[in-house]
């Protein structure tokens, strides 16, 4: 299967139209007990074990409800999860600074640029025939980014083979009534919000919010509005990278 979603990244790659960008790109594939969890670029995506407490406490509940519902920035409040989370699985990012990458990347022939104080913003350098100049792309593996290809940005993805049955056995899923969830997102998001912040979000709506069987799929959309409203800018005219990300409950 490991074979199969690389062949797939690369084929991907290989029929992209060229417009002069390309992407991250990521994907989640259950099979039977197996999970398989695949990325390239520079995105996130993870498992995060979500712990209930032994009871939810309504004043703690109400406070997150308005917390959830309140869209104004600054906000001095901040969400109290009554649950805990812990996160597995978290994806490397592929980023040109890592020595793996930077010595694929100049063996071909490819320049990189490392901000000395920032590493993780180095940036893979190319010639664009698009815009007619060097432009730095902020990955060193990437689908569609043609002019980068030849210096050695790659679309192939790391692929985890997560085990569920040794996974829910390990961290006691059952006993402890746990619920598993897997996340994936753009760096817009996670450039902003830590991956557990995030998680914490994620984890009230699907657990711990006040909703209806009927009303889940709108909670939920409110959490992602709070999560972008929260990793964006306060002020509008800064820059926001693209926001995306989906979440989903894994049931085994």
């Amino acid at each position: 299967m490991t074979k199969i979603i690389t062949e797939t990244f690369r084929n991907v790659d290989a029929n992209a139209p060229f417009i002069g960008g390309g992407c991250t790109a990521m994907t989640v594939i259950k099979i039977g007990s197996t999970l398989y969890l695949a990325n390239t670029g520079d995105s996130t995506q993870f498992i995060a074990i979500y712990h209930p407490p032994s009871t939810l406490v309504e004043e703690k509940s109400s406070h997150n409800e308005r917390y959830i519902h309140n869209m104004t920035r600054p906000t001095s409040e901040q969400l109290n999860l009554q649950g805990s989370i812990s996160i597995h699985h978290q994806n490397k990012l592929h980023k040109a600074n890592f020595p793996e990458e930077k010595s694929r990347i100049e063996n071909l022939g490819g320049r990189i640029h490392i901000p000395p104080k920032h590493p993780m913003g180095s940036r893979v350098i190319a010639r664009s025939t698009t815009h007619h100049e060097d432009v730095g792309l902020a990955m060193s593996r990437s689908i569609g980014d043609r002019e980068w290809t030849a210096v050695g940005v790659i679309p192939d993805p790391d692929v985890q083979v997560v085990d569920l049955e040794k996974f829910w056995n390990t961290n006691n899923i059952r006993t402890k009534d746990s619920k598993v969830f897997v996340v994936l997102g753009s760096d817009g998001l996670f450039d902003t919000r830590r991956v557990e912040f995030v998680a914490k979000h994620l984890a009230y709506g699907f657990f711990e919010s006040f909703k209806s069987d009927g009303e889940t799929a709108e909670q939920m959309l409110t959490v992602g509005k709070k999560l972008v409203n929260m990793a964006s800018p306060i002020k509008s005219e800064f820059y926001r990278d693209d926001i995306s990300f989906v979440a989903k409950v894994v049931a085994f």
